[in-house]
């Protein structure tokens, strides 16, 4: 192959150059003093943000590719109403100039290396940023290009900028006030592609909060009147404390004391208005599973937590909802708005709830004693929990029920919430072969938790139902219960609710028996004592046994119990205690047959009668399995001397009226 002498020289000249290029490129950035641009830099920066910049020494290179590098530290300086501070730093700064852009008149950089920068945001009481002056000037500045008056050359274009290690510092005295709020977002490692261009930069970062990260991509749309940041960010087994920190940000209520474990995963967007962070909007849904949640107004936690929560803005629709407390659970669907003073809708079921749980969990902790002062539960300031800021309504439907000893079913109710008061109305549940409807609240907002109760009873047995208040009360009665109540109680165990059980109401049992002893037998005996024989039967049948109640002091007092039955009627005044003991003060009238009989074997007794029936005064005390039964001879003297001067008023009348129809007869 011959070369022609042309074309050998053209190669000898290529290779001069190159070589000069190579010598040019190494000996550059010993010749050119790059710190000499360091004021340049720093006046474009002021004169661009308004801030000053500081930083360490600048240098520069060609090979292998064009660029420079400013070494730590970096600082731009914070507002004016932020004096000495810095709003950003950085350890160092890296920047590669692509050489296609610089041939088209463009300062165009292929990349940038952040390392470690620091952001900080200050948000004061009155809601202002310490940023705001950059987007006023954002907003007003125009653009470079051709109708900025700055020449196009001066325009730059990052093809790619790398944050590596970030760090945002937030300080709030707006979202809570009279709180400071404080919070450190990082690490952050990010990268932005296409700032300066003609379209909206993008963005993807990993973004660290406590111990999770999420993946967010996002785009900046700086121009228009108001520059806004969209973002969509995903996050998978995420955990629950860590988004906690940014709940007084997302307008949501963060009761005092919460404590959250467990994980979800997310998937969302949002708008974040840049004039207006804090006015961010999420689209999108968390899938929580196993989370528990405590907070101050609680003494237990609540456990598993599940279901997937759709989040529109301030609104959420939480699907296969999903929670318990010890062998209690609920599950069902939830609807929410205003995150802040959160107002719920629900449809909730339930195969078994023990209330006595829900309350032991739900009620506060009572107050630390203090050596010699009273305290008590129920004056106990409180403590705002979620609960005590959420207000609903919903329905409610469990299968199986327990409150205290005894057992419900088939319970469903419309329920309402306000500050820890649970209101039921529509009642409605078996209980005992029979029916319970009416209406409850039930107030956990202190240590002593509150109920009210209006209640109708309808065909309950009687046997099981006394058998479940006390063990010592199996068999003592059978029949049917019917009738209303109206009470109101405090306490967390069935002793406190009793100590302050209040209320009236009016009860019936019918065709039933007193089966533990015998009312008559008892009866019967004291009247053999007194001449007359014994009718024993082992039981009392009745048709009915009815009186109203006044329930106070652990007493339910009566002035006007009665009981029916084919032998006798007895009609009692007194008290039963709720302790299941008895003081009566009892009148026994037999039935004509039965007096018949006792007077035939003891004429004695006829002194007893009342329009031919046998009446007999005593008094019923002590347990109310088997009581004490007493004759009451004084009530019984005094109706016998009543009886005694009605006969004598009677015979005087009777007397006068003959002496005077005499003498008319001699008139």
């Amino acid at each position: 192959m011959t070369w022609t002498r042309g074309l050998r020289r053209s190669l000898i000249v290529l290779a001069m150059a190159a070589a000069l290029v190579v010598a040019a490129a190494v000996a550059l950035p010993w010749l050119v003093d790059a710190d000499r641009y360091g004021p340049l830099i720093a006046a474009r920066v002021q004169n661009a943000t308004g801030r000053t910049i500081d930083f360490g020494t600048i240098s520069f290179r060609v090979l292998p590719v064009p660029g420079l590098s400013v070494r730590g530290p970096i600082r731009i300086s914070d507002s004016a109403g932020y004096p000495g501070r810095s709003a950003l730093t950085a350890e160092s700064l890296t920047v590669r100039l692509g050489l296609l852009g610089l041939l088209r008149g463009r300062a165009s950089v292929t990349s940038i290396m952040i390392d470690r920068p620091i952001l900080t945001l200050i948000r004061d009481s009155r809601g202002a940023w310490n940023f705001d002056d950059l987007v006023r000037r954002a907003t007003i500045a125009p653009a470079t290009g051709p109708d900025s008056g700055e020449p196009d050359s001066f325009k730059v274009i990052v093809d790619r900028a790398r944050i590596t290690g970030g760090r945002i510092r937030i300080y709030d005295d707006a979202v809570l006030p009279g709180r400071r709020q404080e919070l450190a977002v990082a690490p952050i490692d990010a990268t932005i592609r296409g700032w300066g261009g003609d379209e909206p930069p993008d963005l993807d970062m990993s973004v660290g909060l406590g111990r999770s990260a999420l993946g967010v991509r996002a785009r900046l749309h700086a121009g228009g009147d108001r520059p806004l940041l969209t973002m969509q960010a995903r996050g998978k087994a995420v955990r629950v404390e860590d988004l906690v920190l940014l709940l007084p940000w997302l307008s949501v209520a963060r009761p005092a004391g919460l404590e959250v474990r467990g994980s979800l995963d997310l998937d969302g967007s949002a708008e974040v208005p840049l004039e207006h962070p804090e006015g961010l909007r999420f689209k999108g849904t968390l899938a929580l599973s196993g989370v528990s949640y405590r907070d101050a107004a609680m003494a237990l936690p609540v456990r598993d937590l599940s279901g997937t929560i759709l989040v529109d803005g301030d609104r959420a629709e939480w699907r296969d909802f999903s929670v318990s407390a010890g062998s209690s659970s609920l599950r069902g669907r939830l609807q929410v708005e205003n995150f802040l003073k959160p107002r719920i809708g629900f449809n909730l079921n339930s195969p078994r709830l023990d209330l006595n749980e829900i309350v032991a969990t739900l009620v506060p902790a009572a107050p630390v004693a203090v050596a010699g002062v009273a305290t008590s539960p129920r004056a106990a300031p409180r403590t705002s929990g979620l609960l005590d800021q959420v207000s609903g309504s919903g329905r409610l439907e469990i299968k199986q029920v327990r409150f205290q000893t005894f057992d419900l079913s088939n319970v469903r109710a419309s329920v309402g919430l306000a500050r820890s008061v649970f209101s039921l109305k529509d009642l409605s549940a078996s209980l005992y072969g029979g029916a319970l409807g009416g209406s409850a609240n039930v107030d956990v907002a202190q240590a002593k938790p509150g109920y009210a109760a209006s209640l109708r009873l309808e065909g309950i047995d009687v046997n099981p139902l006394l058998t479940a208040y006390g063990a010592g009360l199996k068999d003592l009665a059978r029949g049917r219960l019917t009738g209303n109540l109206a009470l109101s109680a405090s306490g967390s165990s069935m002793n406190q609710i009793l100590e302050t059980a209040r209320g009236t109401g009016a009860l019936e049992i019918a065709d039933g028996a007193v089966t533990s002893f015998s009312v008559l037998k008892q009866v019967a005996a004291l009247l053999e004592m007194a001449g007359g024989k014994g009718i024993g039967r082992e039981s009392t049948p009745f048709q009915s046994l009815r009186g109203s109640l006044v329930v106070a002091d652990r007493r339910a007092r009566t002035e006007d119990l009665t009981l029916l039955s084919q032998d006798l009627e007895l009609e009692g005044k007194g008290w039963v205690g709720l302790d299941a003991t008895l003081n009566l003060d009892t009148t026994a009238r037999f039935s004509e047959e039965s007096t018949r009989g006792m007077v035939a074997k003891n004429a004695r007794l006829g002194g007893l009668t009342d329009d031919g029936r046998l009446v007999v005064y005593f008094t019923l005390q002590g347990d109310l399995a088997s009581p004490d039964f007493r004759m009451n001879t004084r009530a019984q003297a005094r109706v016998a001397e009543e009886r005694a001067k009605e006969k004598l008023r009677s015979r005087l009348k009777d007397r006068l009226l003959k002496q005077l129809g005499q003498g008319e007869e001699a008139n």
